[in-house]
């Protein structure tokens, strides 16, 4: 039944109003939008709070209640407010389609008495009963109605209705009768709300109902069939189901981005910068916990925890010294230029920015002042900081017995705190003992290993060496290769990366590298598709290697054409390696350490001799035997350096002696004339030392853009000071050739370093100031157009601050700033009535309240993203500057010698005060020492140190053997001659009144007893491993040391083995120092070869008691003959066995010896009657024979009388 106005015409219900002024709808379900400027019906409020009255059931009579009817202000009157939700709630009653509708009927506009309404199906109904009628709307009406219809016919001013209540109400039911939830009859009239209606009911208009509201449960149906599963209202649909975590909640944003981040850095331990805290999440949590004693809980879906931020580095440090990878999440967007960007409602953007290992962390500034703080203290005698290499290895099979016997193995070691690059490839024997050689040389803190390409024999060297795995406290990491490059696209892959990819990336590589990002979150195995997909990658369509014009050459200043020829120049193994080390490294931003050809050095040269892992040991060089640490070694005693470049350098001298005469003699010169002279000159190059930074460190980390600005202008202030102490001359100053060539090189640097240091403002740099760090404003604009930016929005808030004063009336008023909120306006709380409405209150005291204006705000916000522009173009300057200081490699070779000076100050240094002597040195392979002594021995000891003398040469014999009693100085005598050759050709002064050496082109020994079962090496297997080693190596120039060779074994296993091996070595000529316990071999190699073979014992005196037997007295000194006896029985009593045990010994001892002695007569008396036979019969053949037999009883007799 439609209803009639008061004059009996039929009024149109709401939606024919609409049907002829709304254009058709996209979809039923779209909300209206509201504006609450314009006067826009607001259709998208929830159904009426309040039930409306409806028609009465034909088996129920009607029941009556009050009836709010809103409506629209369209029909001048105050519309309904619209819910917080445009989105309906959930039905939780049934109510009957006809009776909801009535919410949306037209008001009555004559007669007071009520009508029934029109239906709100009848847009969906087939026929109808009345069609629409016209209003007559007053002038206001018809204003508002116009801009509806501009409002429409605007771009994009098509405002979409939400779908009839009724739609809704019908889904609703039809959803609960699928899932059998009871629902009320809708004929019943049960919970129906009513109005006050006529009594005849209108059967016409029944018929019509039931008919919409068939198709509203065909429409319901439709509607329903696409909502998901467990969807609960409309609210729901669309929307993606969340991912449920393990405590059954969904996952946080932050837990999202910790998800994506670790699923590309699984090996990675992860930290996430998270407001004022890094925190770990999930297992990394756990690690940490366990690993640095904080705690782990559970927060939501992970573990998680913490650690503060000033604390991240020192955390660092200790989770790298235990072998794990670190990676750091940090947030890559500021608050302020959130606020403007389009994900304001989003979290913060943060990606994986930092990645560090125990070989690649640098963060460490270079600093004196942090010295003692940040790293190992610098102080005389305390141990250096670890190389911190990082070693590619990779091999080579060269066929033999076995694929492991022999192999070819390539390596590239990398210090990225010092950017030094070693490099070698050697052919290796099963033992590799030259691999093992070389990783005691350069203690890598990593190392790079191809996953499965290396043999069994190299597999375990690597895995004993490294000691186990990541996390059980040892120093080594190790790290596995998955893809390995082959020759020819390891070429490609580092003519690539020296010549650059293209001209476009070279020419805005400047521009683009100071601020850009580092991109860790790509697998190099993606690099490496590309060049297996693209063999020529690097070089342009005609086949030529594309040079940009700032090119990443081998050598500064050098063009890249060059830097190509000096690769192909590298063995093809080597080339792998490299290519390996520099994908490693780009990971971490750090490759900019292969940049200059004058980092590049070959392991092994004409140049340098090589100590063997075995000499390192046994000599005591870095370490000592007892419990591994500095004290006691070679170098703790020559170790008196003054800076940190020096004692790096020191150390390198150390482990690589010098095979060059000319080059020895210019270093024992410049440290005669630095203990002998005391000019202003010299005094001048010492005072160089005093508080200077490490430079080699300070401008590695330049090169990477990681230094501060306090620490850059640290660097440049010691530059110009080293530039500016000398004037540049040709004059020499002093004698010594080496330290006239360093005071000429200083100068060099002085304009150069000059020039960056007056681009600084000093005292902007020392509080790191970025954005006031340049002293020309023009030098980077980028700069100074974002401070003018800030300087017109601050005078924007002076010129608001006058007018706040005119309105307050109080001239005195200053923007005040409390708990970091800056601008606020302070008004007494007596004023706040004439503060105007527009402010907004901050925050407020007993006596005063802080307000911000809406300007002050605008403002504001527009002055903090002009200052996180100043912060990233002045950080993109900063980078940029450390990029040009990088460009001048000349400012890196003065800062070494600066390291060399140091060396050659710590080693005059410890000659003067230790009594040493010059070396001499001669072409002839000779060694002759007087008075040496052992030098940390006297160092250690406070006895005086009992000297030695001895000689090599063709005519005093190049062999020594040498026995003696056991605890009588033998192995400190042997080592001592070892160490003084060794400091000799380092270019140190000696322990000793003279010496007088050729130069050697290797120290080779063979020292003590122990077993290796982890590469399953018994103790006599060891003894035999090393001395194969050295009689493949050794030359006539050779120093060769072995220790009671043959022990391991029997007695004549032993006693074959120790005379084969030491006639074997006295064949060559080298230099021999033999000590055995066998004094057989000793007298019988004498007698053999007396020009190349002496016995020599450390002498002792035998004083017999008067129970028989003997108290001996060491006198520790080298004196030519053989040893008696061994004296092993006085050892035991030295070492404080029981009397009844050495009794027994020494009974069980002397019967031996007369055991042995009655063979020996009887075999002498034997062969004496078997000569006498051949006399007297005459067989015998001649003199020589005769001879022969004489020389055997001789030595029959001597042995006997021995005894």
């Amino acid at each position: 039944m439609t209803p009639k106005d008061q004059n009996g015409k039929a009024q149109p219900s709401l939606h024919s109003f609409f049907k002829r002024k709304t254009p058709p709808l996209s979809s039923p379900t779209e909300n209206v939008e509201t504006n609450q400027d314009d006067p826009i019906i607001d259709l998208t409020g929830s159904p009426p709070s309040k039930k409306p009255k409806t028609l009465p059931s034909p088996r129920q009579p009607p029941t009556k209640s009050s009836l709010t009817q809103p409506t629209s202000s369209y029909f001048n009157k105050p519309a309904r407010k619209s819910s917080a939700s445009s989105t309906p709630q959930p039905i939780t009653t049934s109510t009957s389609t006809s009776a909801t509708l009535e919410s949306y009927r037209l008001p009555k506009t004559g007669i007071p008495s009520l009508s029934q309404s029109g239906r709100a199906f009848d847009v969906y109904s087939v026929t109808t009963g009345a069609g629409p009628s016209t209003i007559t709307r007053s002038a206001e009406q018809q204003r508002r109605h116009e801009l509806w219809e501009e409002r429409l016919s605007s771009n994009g001013g098509i405002i979409r209705r939400r779908r009839s209540l009724a739609l809704d109400e019908a889904a609703a039911a039809e959803l609960r009768r699928g899932m059998g939830i009871e629902t009320p009859n809708v004929d019943s009239g049960t919970n129906t709300p009513t109005m006050e209606e006529p009594d005849e009911v209108d059967l016409e208009d029944e018929s019509r109902r039931r008919a919409a509201e068939g198709v509203g449960s065909k429409l319901a149906a439709k509607y329903a069939s696409k909502v998901p599963d467990g969807a609960k209202s409309a609210r729901g649909k669309g929307k993606k189901k969340e991912e449920v975590g393990p405590s059954g909640q969904t996952y946080t944003p932050l837990e999202k981005q910790f998800m994506e981040v670790k699923e590309r850095n699984r090996d990675v331990l992860l930290l996430m910068e998270v407001g004022y805290k890094y925190k770990f999440h999930g297992e990394d949590a756990k690690t940490a916990a366990k690993e640095l004693g904080i705690v782990a809980f559970p927060s939501r879906n992970f573990y998680v925890a913490s650690i503060p931020v000033h604390r991240l580095h020192i955390h660092v440090k200790k989770l790298i010294s235990l072998g794990y990878k670190v990676g750091v999440i940090s947030q890559t967007e500021t608050a302020a230029l959130k606020k403007a960007g389009d994900n304001r409602n989003a979290p913060f953007t943060r990606e994986l920015t930092h990645l560090f290992t125990s070989a690649t962390y640098v963060e460490d500034p270079s600093l004196p002042s942090s010295s003692t703080l940040l790293d190992d203290p610098v102080m005389p005698g305390s141990a250096p900081p670890p190389p911190n290499a990082l070693v590619a290895i990779v091999e080579q099979g060269m066929g033999g017995m076995s694929y492991d016997e022999r192999v070819r193995i390539a390596i590239v070691s990398v210090v990225p705190g010092t950017g030094e690059v070693v490099w070698d490839e050697f052919d290796d024997s099963q033992v590799r003992s030259e691999l093992e050689t070389r990783l005691t040389h350069l203690q890598p803190a990593e190392l790079l290993l191809p996953k499965d390409k290396l043999s069994k024999a190299t597999e375990k060297v690597l895995n004993h060496y490294a000691g186990g795995t990541s996390g059980s406290g040892n120093t080594v990491r190790t790290e596995r290769i998955e893809q390995i490059l082959l020759y020819d696209q390891a070429f490609d892959y580092l003519t690539q990366f020296y010549s650059g990819k293209k001209q476009a990336k070279n020419e805005a590589r400047s521009k683009k590298k100071a601020n850009e990002q580092i991109d860790l979150t790509m697998s190099d195995d993606e690099e490496i598709q590309e060049i297996n997909e693209d063999p020529s990658n690097g070089r342009s369509q005609n086949g030529d290697v594309q040079h940009g014009a700032d090119g990443n050459d081998l050598a500064a200043g050098v063009d890249s054409s060059e830097a190509v020829l000096a690769l192909v120049d590298f063995p093809k193994q080597v080339v792998v390696a490299l290519s390996i080390a520099v994908q490693y490294m780009k990971t971490f931003g750090l490759q900019d350490a292969f940049k200059h050809r004058s980092s590049f050095a070959k392991f092994i040269n004409r140049a340098h001799m090589l100590l063997s892992s075995n000499t390192l040991v046994n000599l005591e060089i870095y370490r000592n035997q007892d419990d591994g640490s500095i004290y006691g070694s070679l170098l703790w005693l020559l170790d008196h350096c003054k800076t940190r470049m020096g004692r790096r350098l020191l150390r390198e001298w150390i482990g690589r002696p010098l095979l060059d005469i000319a080059a020895l003699r210019a270093r024992t010169d410049a440290i005669e004339e630095i203990m002998e002279t005391n000019t202003y000159y010299m005094e001048k190059l010492r005072s160089l030392l005093v508080n200077m930074p490490d430079l080699v460190k300070g401008l590695t980390r330049i090169q990477y853009g990681k230094a501060t600005p306090t620490e850059l202008a640290t660097i440049l202030v010691a530059l110009v000071r080293i530039g500016s102490e000398f004037k540049a001359t040709t004059e020499p100053i002093f004698r010594s050739t080496l330290l006239n060539t360093i005071l000429h090189t200083l100068p060099t640097i002085q304009q150069t370093a000059k020039t960056f240091l007056e681009s600084v403002n000093l005292k902007a740099a020392r509080e790191n100031e970025e954005a006031n760090l340049w002293n020309d404003p023009d030098k980077y604009p980028e700069i100074q157009d974002a401070k003018d930016c800030i300087s017109i929005c601050e005078s924007e808030l002076d010129q608001h601050l006058k007018e706040f004063r005119r309105t307050l009336m109080r001239p005195t008023l200053n923007f005040v700033t409390v708990a970091g909120i800056e601008f606020l306006l302070e008004v007494p709380v007596r004023d706040a009535k004439s503060v105007p409405p527009k402010w907004i209150k901050i925050s407020a005291t007993k006596s005063v309240n802080r307000y911000h204006t809406p300007e002050v705000l605008r403002i504001n916000k527009e002055r903090e993203q002009h200052k996180e522009t100043l912060n990233a173009v002045s950080k993109q300057a900063f980078k940029s500057f450390q990029l040009d200081i990088s460009d001048h490699d000349e400012l890196v070779v003065v800062s070494k010698q600066i390291a060399v000076i140091d060396c050659l100050m710590s080693l005059a240094q410890v000659a003067a005060a230790s009594g040493y002597c010059k070396p001499t040195f001669v072409k002839e392979p000779e060694l002759r020492i007087r008075a040496g002594r052992h030098p940390m021995v006297e160092m250690l000891r406070d006895e005086a140190y009992v000297p030695f003398d001895i000689d090599f040469s063709e005519r005093d014999g190049t062999s020594k053997v040498i026995t003696g009693p056991n605890m009588a100085g033998k192995s400190s005598c042997v080592r001592a001659v070892a160490l003084i050759v060794c400091m000799a050709q380092i270019g140190s002064f000696v322990p000793a009144t003279s010496v007088t050496l050729g130069v050697h082109d290797a120290v080779q020994t063979r020292m003590g007893a122990s077993d290796d079962i982890g590469r399953g090496k018994s103790t006599f297997m060891v003894e035999l491993s090393e001395t194969s080693d050295i009689l493949r190596t050794i030359t006539p120039r050779t120093l060769v040391i072995l220790d009671e060779l043959g022990r391991g074994t029997s007695t004549y296993d032993g006693v074959a083995i120790a005379y084969a091996t030491l006639a074997h070595v006295a064949g060559t000529g080298c230099n021999t120092l033999f000590v055995t316990h066998y004094p057989m071999v000793a007298e019988q190699l004498a007698r053999e070869k007396p020009n190349q073979i002496s016995n020599w014992h450390m002498a002792f005196d035998e004083i017999k008691l008067p129970d028989g037997s003997a108290e001996i007295t060491f006198l520790y000194k080298l004196t030519r003959g053989l040893a008696e006896a061994s004296f092993g029985v006085w050892c035991a009593r030295l070492a404080g066995l029981p009397k009844s045990l050495l009794d027994t010994a020494q009974l069980r001892a002397d019967y031996l010896k007369h055991e042995t002695k009655l063979r020996l007569l009887s075999s002498l008396a034997k062969r004496t009657g078997r000569m006498f036979n051949d006399l007297k019969k005459g067989e015998v053949r001649g003199t020589e024979e005769v001879m022969r037999n004489v020389r055997m009883l001789d030595r029959g007799l001597g042995m006997i009388e021995n005894r």
